[in-house]
């Protein structure tokens, strides 16, 4: 393995494990939770925008206006219900034990969850639901083929009532067959009936199944939501309380040294390549202005790793000049003392 590797790997699995080795889970976690507040507002749109529809037209463009204050609305919802969550994941993580605003933060939340649930499957309810439709077309169908059905059978009965009958015996004869007409006329009548009413209960089943269906995909999108939250929520102070330990220790707590001095060093960022370097005591001045606990001794260590990275070269005699931009540097320091 070669050692620019190797060191890599050490990074990964040693300095900063929780943070590389969750980075990436929370970055797609994260991210993909901003999907579940997109179907959110999509559903709760249908359910909200029908409400507004009922309202009787007040002014011009009424449809227009209530169409962009749902969908602004309905945006400003989901995005304070993330806010919430991550604040009340991260106060719960945080906290050593339960306090009245801990609990009302869990109160709150639930309650904007539970909004977001209710309007969200209120509108899925809207898209999806054909109940009216389909019961008005079922009723059409029944209305055409019933009536299309008494109409041959009626002709057929008013032809034979209407045949003469001049004894007893063709009397008999004609009854029978109208009765017989008029028979068959309710039977097929009734099996018309009979069979819509089976589509129509099939159609209904079917939708409900559809409302049954959104209801698990909304359930589903509120869970990717607080995952990804949460995670997220759960990755920032894991990250925080990694870096908090390792500044702890003798090696970050040089490195945090040496960042502070090098943006002073830098004049936070404002010196450029090219620039002549602050002298020795006018640096030295400037970290006792800034109140950094600093001995003589690291003061010079640092000087003296600056001309080592070569973050800074000569000029003209012992004067000195920048060599590195600012960003450059700091990643220079940064990996010297991680490695």
């Amino acid at each position: 393995m070669k050692l620019d590797k190797y060191y890599k790997l050490k990074l990964k699995m040693e300095t900063f494990k929780f943070e590389k080795n969750y980075d990436t889970l929370n970055k797609v976690l994260y991210y993909f939770s901003f999907l579940g507040n997109i179907f959110l507002i999509y559903f709760g749109y249908f359910f909200v925008k029908s409400v507004t529809n009922s309202i009787p037209q007040l002014f011009p463009y009424q449809d227009t206006f209530f169409t962009i204050f749902v969908a602004l609305f309905l945006t400003g919802y989901e995005l304070t219900k993330r806010f919430t969550l991550e604040q009340l994941f991260t106060s719960m993580m945080q906290a050593s034990k339960i306090t009245v605003s801990l609990v009302g933060g869990i109160v709150v939340g639930l309650l904007l969850v539970a909004g977001s649930f209710y309007l969200s499957i209120k509108g899925a309810h809207r898209l999806v639901d054909n109940t009216q439709s389909i019961t008005v077309g079922i009723d059409s169908t029944i209305a055409q083929r019933s009536d299309s059905t008494a109409k041959y059978y009626d002709k057929e009965i008013a032809y034979y009532r209407a045949q003469p009958a001049t004894n007893r015996k063709d009397r008999l004869y004609r009854d029978s067959v109208v009765a017989s007409l008029v028979t068959t006329k309710e039977t097929k009548l009734q099996v018309i009936e009979t069979k819509m009413q089976n589509k129509t209960a099939d159609s209904l089943d079917m939708s409900k199944e559809n409302d049954l269906a959104f209801l698990f995909i909304t359930i589903f999108l509120e869970l990717i939501i607080l995952l990804g939250v949460g995670f997220h929520a759960y990755y920032v102070v894991g990250i925080y309380n990694e870096t908090s330990k390792l500044l702890q220790t003798p090696k970050f707590r040089q490195l945090d040294l040496n960042l502070k001095l090098l943006k002073l060093y830098y004049q936070n960022g404002k010196k450029v390549i090219g620039d002549e370097t602050l002298s020795y005591n006018k640096f030295k001045s400037l970290v006792d202005a800034q109140k950094i606990t600093c001995a003589q001794k690291d003061l010079k260590s640092f000087v003296i790793l600056c001309q080592e990275l070569d973050l800074v070269r000569g000029y003209k005699g012992k004067r000195k000049e920048i060599a590195v931009n600012y960003p450059q540097a700091k990643q220079l320091i940064e990996n010297q003392d991680i490695v």
